[in-house]
Formats: C-alpha cells, structure tokens, sequence
C-alpha cells in the first residue's frame, strides 16, 4: 500500500477475474479495487471520489493544525527565547495559533469517536444500565454510537468487542481525560475566559498554550485497540503519525 494513500478506507485485489455488471467489462484477477463515493455536484456533473478511513482523515486533520500551530510558535521564537516574557509577532498570529490548536483538539477527539464507532460490529449488542442500577437494558450498534458516550465505549463497549483490558488500565487514558475535558471546555466556553486574566489564572487560553499533541493522544488510544486486532485496519499501519 506504499504508493497509496494512507488515508484510504480500504483497498484490495480481486482474487479472480470479475464481470463488471454496469460495464459489461471483464476486471481482470489482481486488479487493485478501492471504496469510492459518487456525489452529484449539478444537474449535469457527478464527482466520484475515493473513501477516506474517518479516523485517519481526522488525525491527518488534527496533525496539520498542529503543525501549523507549531511553526507559529517557532515564528515567534515563543519556545526559543530566554526572555521571561514572551509574546507573538502579531495578533493574526496569536489568533491563528489558537485556532489551529482548537482544530487539532476537536479533529483528534472526532477521530477517537469515529474509531470507537466503526469497530463495533453490526450484530453486536451491549447491556448496560440505565440512569441507575437497577434498570438494564440492551442497545444495538445504532444505539450505542448515538447514546453511549465517548468514555464508556472506551471503557466498556471496545474491551468487550475486542476481549481486551479497559482503556482505563493503559497510560493513555489520564491523556484522554484531559483531550475530553480541554475539548468539553472549547465548547462551553465561560465568561471568564474572555475577560484580561494574569499567569495565576486558569484561563482556557492558557490550557491551550500548554496543551501537547491531541493527534499522537488519538492515536495512541487508538492503536492500543489495534494492536490486539487479529486484522487492524490498514491505515493504522502505514500513518505518518
């Protein structure tokens, strides 16, 4: 797969020769085959375009704000600097290093969530109790990705999928708590955090200055699953992450 891109959902070669029913061609024994999505762009024009893996798509994301957020640290020598005051060049480029280190933090947590998500098989049924104790109940794939959350899946619904210790054994999950809780505190964003605030406050914005990197946390997590896959996805193999 070395000369494909690693994004790629899937990619395969056909073990025997196949008639192509809408062509009516003969696809010959070895071809290499891969998922495709056709959209319509018009009444005239149709686009068709290969299916990326969404976790991988999401940590590639999440890599590339992180780089851009990175060089602009670098620009502004903010790292570098003996300096016990720092600051960036300009206001664009403080701007801009806080918005690519959001992107990468919510890209990286969607590619956790989307991994989660398109490991549990179609048939699988997981029992859990609901609000308390007492009342147990049984949610299908469906319902699992729509109302289970993110951390019990991590927790409960992939170990017993994949027969493997919780994720709260690993080191990776004190890392993904904190991923959650930078990710839950972008989205509810406070008051506090858009008034002037000195080095003793928490602010959101000093989280995100101290925040490290939210793809290799995905990642991480992810590949702890992986790794106790008879057959891992593709893509995890060949990630330039």
């Amino acid at each position: 797969m070395t000369d494909r891109d690693w994004r790629l959902q899937t990619t395969a070669n056909l073990a025997e020769n196949w008639n192509n029913p809408w062509t009516g061609q003969v696809v010959p024994k070895g071809t290499r085959i891969t998922v495709v999505s056709v959209a319509r762009l018009n009444s005239k024009k149709q686009i068709t375009i290969p299916v990326p893996n969404g976790s991988a798509i999401l940590l590639s994301a999440s890599l590339k704000s992180h780089t851009r957020a990175k060089a602009l640290r670098v620009k502004s020598k903010i790292d570098s600097s003996i300096k016990k005051e720092v600051e960036f060049l300009t206001e664009t480029d403080a701007f801009d290093f806080l918005e690519d280190t959001i992107q990468s933090i919510f890209l990286a947590y969607a590619a956790i969530e989307a991994f989660a998500n398109d490991v549990i098989p179609e048939n699988f049924e997981y029992a859990h109790y609901r609000s308390s104790e007492v009342i147990l109940e049984t949610a299908n794939k469906a319902k699992i990705q729509r109302y289970i959350s993110l951390e019990e899946k991590l927790d409960q619904v992939l170990p017993e999928v994949l027969g493997v210790e919780s994720l709260k054994s690993h080191k990776s999950w004190s890392e993904f708590k904190k991923l959650k809780k930078l990710r839950d505190r972008i989205t509810h964003m406070k008051t506090e955090d858009r008034k002037s605030s000195g080095p003793e406050n928490d602010t959101l914005w000093h989280q995100l200055l101290i925040s490290s990197m939210p793809h290799k946390t995905a990642f991480d997590i992810i590949r702890y699953f992986t790794s106790r896959m008879e057959s891992p996805p593709q893509w995890v193999e060949y990630a330039p992450l």
